[in-house]
């Protein structure tokens, strides 16, 4: 068969090297000129010699669990079919550093620390417990069933699919809404226990691993390998899909824009896209009225990140060092990740500040000259009450920021209360010739390993059932 498919994130990429491995002709359409979607490392022009300071504007880490074993099996399969200098070599990320700090209302400390809760008056039944020690208390038993039988686990927590977080702490523990708002601050980002119960439960599964690993290098290698093994003469680059229709002979039509606009006929097609592209492509077919509400209605979390270079790993070298891990703030930068790779290294080094939800949205109405502006004061303010001989701003090199709300591959999705059960068979659902893939198609949203189940599933059924996951 001839199969286009189109999008060249990861869930596509997956889904062409699966096809081309049984046999089919395969052409991968990508409306951009890089590859990878939200995988995205972004590399600074380096200060020195054999350095290479970058920072993931995308995908980050990968939990070593069970459920993100496909990702394991696809790197195995890609080192071993590809050249020796393209292999993936996996390094410790750090999620926590014995020195990871909250910042709150304007003073450093413990990020478990037990007097917060008082200080921001929460009642006494509430009080001498951190953020995190509540959190726990509600979500525990959950993850405990999840990881001793996630099917049966998965199933108990859709019974709560139709509410939010919130709502579920409102009714349950019976949270008053200053406890839930103390713990989302602590813990997450605003207005995050505003999606359902289901998307928190399981963003809390996976955060609650202990072990977790990144690329050496970067994360785009793994986008760099599997494109190599699909070959570039099978991807067409600036070629955006405007319009997608059944041909007369069972076939698929496919309008491509670009810088050589062009139609191709193809036996099936793959949409690997997020699906933001089908609501703005301006010719397809139209679906059943469930489909295309589910389409109008998907959520795409906002997501902002900045990656600020300085002149020295300086983070490395306070009074209190951080090795890695992530801290907290209530300022406007919300997360601080310290880099998990070169440790301890000389020379440059980049740090990355980090917002979702409601917290992302409110970069987006600064010009890029404010956002860096501020990113520096908040980090001045943040480092500063520490160690008064850090000067952040003399520090400051240069920066990259991504808003992905306004990028073509968009956040990741996030489902509103009752969305997973109501719009997630539909949206999967193949039509006629045309199939659906995508992380957004799976239940580990936000996560390379639901671009890549959610592109084995469409290939099993493009294929007619069979289907066998890349792995040694």
């Amino acid at each position: 068969m001839h199969i286009g498919v189109v999008g060249g994130g990861i869930s596509g990429l997956y889904s062409a090297l699966m096809l081309l491995r049984e046999g089919n002709s395969v052409i991968l359409l990508e409306a951009t000129n890089r590859l990878g979607g939200r995988i995205y490392t972004y590399r600074f022009p380096p200060c020195e010699l054999n350095k290479d300071p970058y920072f993931e504007a995308g995908a980050m880490r990968i939990p070593c669990t069970l459920i993100h074993r496909p990702v394991f099996n696809l790197v195995r399969y890609l080192n071993h079919h590809n050249p020796s200098e393209m292999k993936i070599k996996w390094i410790p990320y750090v999620i926590a550093h014995e020195n990871n700090m909250a910042f709150v209302r304007g003073k450093r400390r413990k990020r478990n620390d037990v007097t917060l809760a008082a200080e921001f008056g929460l009642p006494e039944k509430y009080c001498r417990q951190s953020a995190q020690d509540l959190l726990q208390s509600v979500v525990g038993d959950w993850i405990h069933l999840l990881a001793s039988d996630f099917e049966n686990g998965f199933a108990k927590v859709l019974q709560y699919d139709e509410w939010s977080f919130r709502q579920y702490l409102r009714q349950i523990p019976q949270w008053p809404h200053a406890v839930i708002d103390f713990v989302e601050m602590m813990t997450s980002q605003t207005s995050q226990y505003d999606l359902s119960f289901t998307e928190v439960i399981l963003q809390c599964m996976d955060f609650g691993t202990k072990e977790w690993v990144t690329i050496e290098g970067g994360m785009s290698r793994l986008v760099d390998a599997t494109a190599n093994l699909v070959g570039m003469q099978n991807i067409h680059m600036n070629a955006p899909v405007k319009g997608i229709r059944d041909d007369p002979n069972g076939k698929v039509r496919l309008s491509i824009g670009g810088d050589f606009p062009r139609t191709m006929t193809v036996d099936k097609v793959v949409m690997a896209t997020p699906l933001c592209s089908l609501k703005t492509m301006l010719e397809r077919p139209r679906w059943s009225f469930a489909k295309e509400q589910a389409i109008s209605a998907a959520y795409y979390e906002p997501l902002y990140k900045m990656g600020l270079h300085f002149r020295t790993r300086f983070w490395e070298k306070s009074a209190r060092p951080c090795f890695g891990g992530q801290s907290t703030t209530d300022l406007r930068v919300r997360w601080v990740i310290f880099p998990s790779n070169d440790l301890g290294s000389n020379g440059s080094g980049v740090l990355l500040v980090y917002s979702w939800m409601a917290d992302a949205t409110l970069w987006n109405t600064l010009t890029f000259e404010e956002r860096v502006d501020l990113a520096l004061h908040n980090l001045e303010e943040f480092f500063g009450e520490q160690d008064e001989d850090i000067h952040v701003s003399e520090e400051f090199i240069e920066a990259f920021d991504i808003f992905w709300g306004s990028h073509a591959s968009a956040g990741g999705c996030m489902y509103l209360p009752g969305q997973l059960t109501r719009s997630s068979e539909e949206l999967a659902r193949p039509e006629g010739n045309i199939h659906f893939a995508g992380e957004h198609l799976s239940r580990h949203h936000a996560w390379v390993v639901g671009a890549i189940e959610s592109a084995g599933t469409a290939v099993k059924k493009l294929l007619g059932g069979y289907f066998c996951e890349a792995k040694l």
